[in-house]
């Protein structure tokens, strides 16, 4: 299967963790960075670089429902007495297709709101683990 030729939209994206939904999200994202070190000498006008290596990071948000399996996984894995299990299989849909971005996180922060007058909400933030793959044949 090809990538999608049109833009995506957000209403569609998902997150799954080893092939299950999260289910009542309402967004993420993912940062991806370059380590560059300078290679820059006197005598120059420009500053001068060279590639290190990638690395990402990104946050997952939604209503908070503690009954759901893969939103409890989430919660359990840094508020327990040993945080810090690495999470396998992770993926972020961008469509209901295939298209996606996919590997391995840790979870680094979960916060809790609980507005008067609207739903409880979390964000948990992540910090990737090895390569994050872009494919259009994800599950």
């Amino acid at each position: 299967m090809a990538y999608n030729t049109a833009p995506f939209h957000g209403r569609l994206a998902r997150t799954y963790k080893n092939g299950t939904a999260i289910d009542f999200t309402d967004g993420w994202s993912i940062d991806t960075t370059l380590d560059m070190a300078d290679t820059s000498r006197q005598g120059q006008a420009w500053h001068e670089g060279i590639a290190g290596q990638a690395g990402w990071s990104g946050q997952l948000s939604g209503h908070l429902v503690m009954g759901n399996t893969e939103q409890i996984a989430l919660v359990n894995n840094l508020i327990t007495a040993a945080p810090g299990t690495k999470l396998t299989d992770m993926e972020f849909m961008l469509d209901s297709s295939a298209n996606g971005l996919y590997g391995n996180i840790f979870i680094t922060g979960f916060s809790v709101s609980a507005p008067v007058g609207d739903k409880v909400g979390f964000t948990a933030t992540f910090q990737g683990d090895g390569a994050l793959t872009a494919s259009s044949s994800i599950s």
